[in-house]
């Protein structure tokens, strides 16, 4: 099972494999966000999804955009949970181009975090990070996913802290309400 990390410091990273995906919004769009630097999108690439969401996936590999999405196993994806598939943006372009597929409804990820051997197992010993399940509709959250009224949809981090009942609805609320724009690089 794929799990979700959420920080002290109001950081959710959802675990794929030895690398990682942070979850933060960027303002804007993929055109503007790619467009701001170097990227390894191409420019059909980057026309067919121009209104996609961003999320800032970590420090490593800054030129570097990975596409999480619900649309289903692509060429060029892998699923790694139930609804949730990274990778396929080409063939994903594709169905966009067919009017099978919005273009907000895939969020591609700027860069991603990684951590030297044993380093995330100690941290998560020590209390840093708490591990929560993973689910389709809080991944996919900034791609479109449904958002019911009990939702806390403009704070993503408190939202999945709060569904993990007990002690972490006291720390949810404690600091919600500063919203998931924050903290941007």
């Amino acid at each position: 099972m794929k799990s979700i990390l959420l920080h002290f410091g109001r950081i959710l990273i959802f675990i794929i494999s030895v690398t990682s995906m942070l979850h933060r919004p960027f303002p804007g769009n993929l055109m503007k966000v790619a467009s701001d630097g170097e990227s390894n999108i191409d420019l059909s690439l980057k026309m067919a999804f121009s209104n996609a969401p961003v999320a800032y996936g970590g420090p490593v590999m800054q030129d570097q955009f990975s596409t999480l999405h619900g649309f289903g196993e692509v060429m060029g994806s892998k699923k790694v949970c139930p609804g949730v598939f990274v990778g396929g943006s080409s063939q994903l372009m594709h169905e966009v181009r067919r009017n099978n597929l919005h273009p907000t409804e895939v969020l591609f990820v700027k860069g991603h975090a990684a951590w030297v051997p044993g380093q995330l197992v100690r941290e998560i010993e020590k209390g840093v990070w708490y591990v929560a399940a993973a689910s389709s509709d809080l991944i996919l959250r900034y791609a479109g996913a449904p958002v019911s009224k009990e939702d806390n949809a403009s704070d993503l981090w408190a939202d999945v802290l709060s569904c993990m009942g007990e002690k972490f609805v006291n720390i949810a609320t404690a600091h919600s309400g500063r919203g998931d724009e924050r903290m941007l690089p």
